[in-house]
């Protein structure tokens, strides 16, 4: 046959969470969001996630983030493109943030057919999980078809379950409603909230205490999983190692999973969601 097919590379934002190591091995182009505290905008490595959140803890100003700039979106695209590669923008979700319709936005002005870009309608290690699926698949050679077959599979069933280290945060950012956001702090009640089909952030339940939460997220897990042993599963944390550690444990031994990736919360979503966040990320 000797048909050369068009090798497919990978583009994904800052907002996937995935640990540097992963990004490297496949060669995965990122798009940076960005972060400001007042006046100064923080560039990607300019500041590590714990001194973010030592600086969350002590302004008195909160970070606002802003999505890619147009010229950082199409300068990533083409970099992409530019070794005559397919490329497969995946973005985090367009419920809680502008990133996938600047990539539209970016896509129409770039005008190359070569060009895709993708709406995974999660966030966090819950969309990292789709794009390492992705990029795993077209190593092995899989066409753009397959690939993009396989993700709205996973969008359809990717389960991202957390609870928040403080949902002040959250109602602040718009990202979930006061009256949503009003579950008595008082009480230590944690909620425990998930993505929506259209990846809007929404409570699933709740519980006292982090310990508590902790279980019933597992419990939440054992309950929506699916053959969880032949899954790759993630989970990422804001800061809190201790919660990641329990749970990386605790899923490894209840299922088994063939792989878990643990992702940190990286400061753009932590500006929402505060330190003391963590999710774990399945397919139902």
């Amino acid at each position: 046959m000797g048909l050369n097919i068009m090798s497919i590379r990978i583009v994904a934002d800052s907002c996937c969470d995935l640990p540097e190591d992963i990004i490297k091995r496949y060669n995965i182009g990122i798009v940076q969001l960005q972060v400001r505290f007042g006046e100064k905008v923080y560039l990607p490595g300019e500041i590590s996630n714990s001194e973010f959140y030592r600086m969350m803890e002590e302004s008195p100003v909160l970070p606002s983030t802003t999505q890619p700039t147009m010229e950082e979106m199409t300068r990533v695209y083409k970099e992409a493109l530019s070794d005559g590669s397919q490329v497969l923008a995946i973005h985090f979700s367009s419920g809680i943030s502008g990133t996938f319709q600047g990539g539209q936005v970016a896509q129409k002005m770039i005008d190359d057919p070569r060009l895709t870009v993708f709406d995974t309608r999660k966030a966090s290690v819950g969309c990292g999980l789709m794009v390492l699926e992705a990029a795993r698949l077209a190593e092995q050679g899989s066409d753009l078809q397959a690939i993009m077959e396989r993700l709205e599979e996973m969008r359809e069933r990717m389960q991202c379950i957390f609870t928040v280290g403080n949902i002040e945060y959250l109602i602040k950012g718009g990202r979930i409603s006061r009256s949503k956001g009003t579950l008595a702090n008082v009480l230590d009640i944690k909620p425990i909230l998930h993505f929506d089909r259209d990846g809007y952030i929404m409570p699933l339940n709740k519980a006292r205490g982090h310990k508590s939460a902790m279980r019933k997220i597992l419990d939440i897990m054992e309950s929506k999983g699916t053959n969880l042993s032949r899954q790759t599963v993630g989970l990422s944390h804001a800061n809190s190692p201790e919660a990641a550690e329990f749970l990386q444990q605790s899923i490894q031994a209840r299922f088994k999973p063939r792989e878990i990736i643990v992702g940190e919360v990286g400061p753009v979503i932590g500006a929402h969601v505060g330190q003391g966040t963590y999710a774990v990320f399945f397919e139902s």
